[in-house]
């Protein structure tokens, strides 16, 4: 027999006898001695106690007493333990469990069901070491962004986090700050790469670099030179060819060779005022004339201004079009006129009687735009109560919202207080999937891909779920694009009735996953009657977004 396995085998028999209560000092002790000693069984029993919270959570939600799921706490026995109906529930679940963890070991297989997997609503188990798992790795905050196009497929927005990696634009101008307080100006076309707090380089295009004394040393490399900075600001204008010129606004800078370690000697200074010009073979030869330096920070500043003032008037015309939409059921812009109000107004034209809101907790705060309103989630008692009347067929959710951080498994979006037949559930994982739960029978989810990078974090996004009963399918979209589609097995009409935003009051659920608060900021939320078309999610989008 595999020694593996047969440590795996005994470690499994040991964790059950630990959630079924009856475990002995001397296997626990076994126990404790096998995860201390062997990573493997680490990661066993975590996965292992994975399925068993789901489980947990299934057996709630399916309308199980929680009583049949043993506690690993306690050594009591529950007097339903002995029932044929808990015997059959364990034993199956244990043997699944058993065969899920087997197989993914011995097969090589991801221990995530795949997305639409019957699964109680609740997030999809995943082992703590998922390497697609949202981490807060930015090294850099992009502050401003104008008139920009970038070269990769997703966009940008003013407030994304910045790991370690390209920028690369076609046009515009972006402003991007540093976790060590140095700042750069990058205009396209460039591909600007970062790579740590203190170092970047620049392929092509033009940079402006103020490095305060915190940042001292900050250095920008290219094929040809590097620029380190000394204090305070300079410009770097880089082409294609490799050929450009380096210029000092204000302080002192180095420019180092590319093989300054193995001839050091090669280095030279520039002062205020002073520049070079260097080609395709590195020449250096002294600026005879000041270079005209690129855009300041403040131009830039008022650039955005103008810019985010276009594309608020934009939406605004969308608003007025969107309330008279005959399909929209529920439609809030966060546009109250006080902050001492404390109903969210439907402000749909043909249901104007019903769907209001009431705001908890929740404190008013600047949306996508200055002028524009939100609200923002953070505590958990934050949330929106609200009662949606009716049963629909199809149903598509949209809503603007800006996630500051994933403090929970699962973090809500929209969800109806019971999970009852039909009742949907819209949330999003802390792996950055987005989630739909509808109760079809057994609980059935649709699960996004991981689409919500660490880059996602800060800034305003557009998600979009749209319950096509004709078609018989569920698709997600992000900034107005598909991102994943799922066959519905067996469609049935919507009920939302009671329900909350941006938070979750389970009705009899006390399973470890009922707090499902969102931390972050909405602006807008939108629940259409009918499945809208992938042109009308990007119109949607496109009107809407805060960046042209």
């Amino acid at each position: 027999m595999n020694k593996h396995f047969s440590h795996d085998h005994q470690t499994i028999q040991l964790i059950d006898a630990l959630l079924q209560g009856n475990i002995s000092q001397a296997a626990h002790a076994e126990l404790e001695k096998l995860l201390k000693e062997d990573p493997q069984q680490r990661q066993l029993y975590v996965e292992y106690m994975r399925v068993h919270s789901g489980l947990s959570v299934w057996a709630t939600e399916t309308g199980e007493s929680e009583d049949w799921i043993p506690h690993p706490a306690s050594t009591e026995q529950h007097t339903s333990l002995g029932t044929p109906r808990f015997l059959l529930l364990l034993v199956s679940s244990l043997v699944a469990a058993t065969l899920l963890l087997s197989l993914a070991y011995y097969a090589g297989w991801n221990t995530r069901p795949e997305p639409g997997s019957l699964i109680a609503d609740s997030p999809e188990i995943a082992p703590e070491s998922e390497t697609n798992s949202p981490k807060t790795d930015h090294i850099a905050l992009l502050t401003q962004a104008v008139g920009v196009e970038w070269e990769t497929p997703r966009n940008l927005q003013t407030g994304a986090g910045l790991s370690a990696g390209w920028l690369k634009l076609k046009k515009g101008t972006i402003q991007v700050e540093l976790i060590s307080g140095a700042s750069v100006l990058i205009e396209g076309p460039a591909a600007f790469e970062l790579i740590s707090p203190l170092k970047a380089f620049c392929q092509y295009g033009k940079v402006r670099a103020s490095v305060p004394e915190q940042a001292h040393g900050f250095t920008i490399e290219t094929s040809r030179l590097n620029v380190v900075d000394l204090g305070t600001e300079f410009t770097l204008s880089l082409e294609p060819t490799g050929s450009g010129h380096v210029q000092v606004i204000e302080g002192k800078v180095e420019l180092h060779s590319p093989d300054q370690q193995v001839n050091p000697s090669n280095i030279q200074s520039l002062s205020t005022g002073e520049g070079v010009q260097f080609d395709q073979l590195g020449t250096l030869n002294r600026l005879t004339e000041a270079m005209l330096p690129l855009i300041n920070p403040e131009e830039l500043s008022h650039l955005a201004e103008q810019q985010q003032a276009r594309q608020f008037t934009r939406w605004q015309a969308q608003n007025a079009s969107l309330k008279n939409d005959p399909s929209l059921i529920a439609y809030y812009d966060f546009e109250e006129s006080s902050n001492w109000l404390r109903t969210l107004k439907n402000k749909s034209q043909h249901h104007l009687a019903s769907a209001d809101g009431a705001i908890v907790g929740c404190q008013w705060t600047s949306g996508r735009w200055p002028q524009k309103r939100a609200l923002e989630f953070k505590r958990t008692s934050d949330r929106v109560r609200l009662h949606v009347p009716g049963e629909y067929q199809s149903l598509t959710l949209t809503a603007w919202v800006r996630i500051e951080g994933f403090d929970r498994w699962l973090s809500s979006l929209m969800l109806t207080d019971g999970y009852n037949a039909g009742n949907p559930h819209w949330q999003l994982s802390d792996k950055g999937e987005i989630i739909l739960g509808v109760k079809t029978g057994p609980g059935k989810n649709f699960f996004s891909p991981v689409v919500l990078q660490p880059t996602d974090l800060g800034r305003w996004i557009h998600l979009v779920t749209v319950y096509d009963h004709q078609k018989r399918e569920v698709v997600h979209y992000l900034d107005g694009l598909p991102v994943s589609h799922h066959k519905i097995e067996n469609p049935i009409p919507l009920v939302i009735g009671d329900a909350e935003i941006g938070n979750w009051r389970p009705q009899e659920h006390t399973g470890e996953h009922s707090i499902r608060s969102l931390n972050g900021r909405l602006d807008e939320f939108a629940l259409f009657g009918r499945a809208l078309s992938a042109e009308e999610i990007l119109q949607l989008y496109q009107s809407g977004k805060p960046n042209s």
